[in-house]
């Protein structure tokens, strides 16, 4: 088992130690991302070509033409990737506290392997799958749907909201709160008039205009077919988006949460 120590940066941005070609870096850990990906800077500076392309969409809809290069080798912990497939990714829109971050790593690059995130510690933990019933069996195993692209790697999870609906949520540590599609807002008892609900515009890094707005929800959202893992009246943004929503931070911090790609599951325990 290795361990690997992460701080939170803000509320909930995950920063990890990682070594590309050797030399120790700053990366994001986000299982939203997609394919793992560098920054464009550093993508210069290690000199790395590129060998193509490939095709993504945001949340909110629009795609995205990520261009790919080859790493010789990135290493998190105990587990080494060479020769990687990753995209590269502009960073000139994040703020200055992440001015020292290099890439973001992404679920996938932990195929073969559980990864674990212990908020409590803070750590990361790297486990070989072949130790998986042993070691995982007094958790609460949870389906999750894979979904790849490419490079790209999207887990989904089954959720119940207060109205009875089930919804299809992407597992997003990369968010904070939890994200619900606006359409489901007068379903949920949530208006625009509502003196309680804040709304902001803004511009995302594509240039793309949104409107979100911030409520508290009227109930408990669930995993489905797991009512003891739930959260009582989250926060929630509701924006347009091409999921049901997305479950992040706020959710995921309750627990210990393990990824087990192969296997087609997360793995919930008490904190």
């Amino acid at each position: 088992m290795e361990k690997i120590p992460f701080s939170i940066i803000g509320n909930h941005i995950m920063q990890i130690p990682v070594k590309v070609n050797g030399n120790e870096v700053k990366f994001l850990m986000d299982t939203g991302i997609g394919p793992t990906v560098l920054s464009r800077d550093f993508v210069e500076e290690l000199s790395l070509k590129k060998v193509g392309t490939m095709i993504g969409k945001r949340m909110s809809g629009q795609e995205l033409e990520l261009p790919l290069v080859k790493v010789p080798s990135i290493e998190a912990g105990n587990l080494v990737r060479e020769n990687l497939e990753v995209g590269i990714f502009d960073t000139s829109s994040f703020p200055p506290v992440l001015e020292e971050i290099k890439g973001i790593l992404s679920i996938g690059f932990f195929k073969g392997s559980v990864l674990t995130m212990n908020y409590s510690g803070p750590f990361l933990e790297i486990t070989d799958t072949t130790a998986r019933e042993s070691q995982f069996d007094h958790g609460t195993r949870v389906p999750v749907e894979i979904e790849y692209n490419g490079p790209s790697v999207s887990l989904y999870v089954k959720i119940k909201l207060p109205s009875g609906r089930l919804g299809k949520f992407e597992v997003d540590t990369g968010s904070d709160l939890l994200i619900l599609n606006s359409k489901l807002m007068a379903e949920l008892g949530v208006t625009h008039d509502d003196p309680n609900v804040e709304s902001f515009k803004g511009t995302d890094e594509t240039g793309h205009d949104y409107e979100r707005f911030l409520a508290e929800m009227k109930g408990a959202i669930a995993l489905d077919g797991y009512p003891d893992l739930m959260q009582e009246k989250p926060k929630v943004i509701f924006q347009d988006i091409i999921h049901d929503g997305l479950i992040g931070h706020d959710f995921l911090k309750r627990y210990i949460v393990s990824y087990d790609i192969d296997h087609k599951e997360m793995i919930f325990y008490k904190r």
